[in-house]
């Protein structure tokens, strides 16, 4: 039995904690958080203990997930891969790219697995695009549009009863705004489908003193001289969260939207030209991409193979946030440093 333990309270770490409890073979032991009211009452919904700090946790557990904000994943999970404890730290790696190399570095000094919870990657209906995608179905990529827009994020109960700090989706110095804590998943996902970025423009009203509102319109240049187009928002009103992919290549397009839904469009290019469309059901229904991260992070650690998602994977989709940011400061392009 693995015994796993959270760093966080907050919204995200009670989606996992959910996860964990029905997956075999693993312990729940309990959560650490800064404001020890909010470990309390995620110990109250899901058991285990309350652990008074950091290093009390790291002393109980086999693995460690970091789902604390962004701004705080830095220590903890530098600490845990000190301690040479396998980590799964949420998404974004964390805030800044200065602390995503402390963290990358830490993780390559020390040789414990890290696994950034890019849980995109492990929706049905991204991993089967990018399966369709790799198999050369649709020619040579060309151009990817993803959207992912909802409401400004709804603070819990927790948060509303003043246990945890109500600011920090507001304040953009802290979470990034829509461009860091929503459009990072998209910028990971185009990544890991079209390859390298070299370039980033972006518009949005981070800067435009709407908060809580925010949203965002990038446009990337990819190595390969493909295209990305990304549109995430948090104008929306309650309820209206929805997603979609286009992957358009030389022979083929992949279709799928949230709102539709339908499964994925595939359309393929016949010799004749005309275009021949199927769709496809990637899993079965009760299949969770929240369950199939995390399972695939205990899967890979026990079987000493790399994770989908490296360490760096995670330092480059915030390095493109915080590009796309400074783009939207200065109204230009901002090239990407890959070093």
């Amino acid at each position: 039995m693995r015994r796993v333990g959270i760093v966080g309270a907050g919204a995200i770490s009670r989606t996992h904690a959910d996860r964990w409890q029905r997956m075999p073979g693993v312990d729940l032991v309990g959560f650490y958080d800064i404001v020890e009211a909010s470990a309390r009452r995620a110990v109250e919904q899901f058991g285990g203990t309350v652990f008074s700090s950091l290093h009390a946790l790291l002393d109980a557990v086999d693995y460690v997930d970091v789902c604390a904000p962004g701004t705080a994943h830095a220590e903890p999970v530098i600490a845990a891969l000190e301690a040479g404890t396998p980590t799964v730290c949420e998404k974004p790696l964390a805030n800044s790219v200065a602390d995503c190399a402390r963290i990358v570095d830490a993780a390559e000094r020390s040789g414990t697995p890290l696994f950034v919870a890019m849980v995109v990657r492990f929706f049905p209906q991204f991993a089967k695009a990018k399966h369709v995608l790799d198999s050369g179905a649709i020619g040579a990529p060309g151009v990817i549009r993803t959207v992912r827009s909802g409401s400004y994020p709804h603070p819990g109960a927790g948060w509303r009863s003043g246990v945890a700090n109500t600011g920090y989706y507001a304040d953009f110095s802290q979470s990034g705004g829509v461009l860091l804590d929503l459009c990072v998943h998209d910028i990971d996902y185009q990544r890991w489908c079209f390859g390298e970025i070299e370039r980033v423009f972006a518009r949005g009203m981070m800067f435009a003193g709407k908060e809580p509102k925010d949203h965002a319109l990038l446009t990337i240049r990819f190595a390969n001289g493909a295209v990305g187009h990304i549109e995430g928002s948090w104008a929306y009103p309650r309820g209206r969260f929805c997603t979609r992919i286009e992957i358009a290549g030389t022979g083929g397009i992949i279709e799928w939207d949230s709102r539709a839904q339908q499964p994925l469009e595939i359309s393929i290019e016949t010799e004749d030209g005309i275009l021949s469309a199927s769709s496809s059901s990637p899993t079965a229904p009760q299949d969770d991409p929240y369950y199939a991260e995390l399972a695939h992070f205990v899967t890979c650690t026990e079987a000493k193979t790399p994770y989908l998602v490296s360490p760096y994977d995670g330092l480059m989709a915030v390095k493109v946030s915080r590009a796309a940011i400074e783009s939207l400061r200065t109204g230009k392009a901002v090239a990407i440093n890959r070093a």
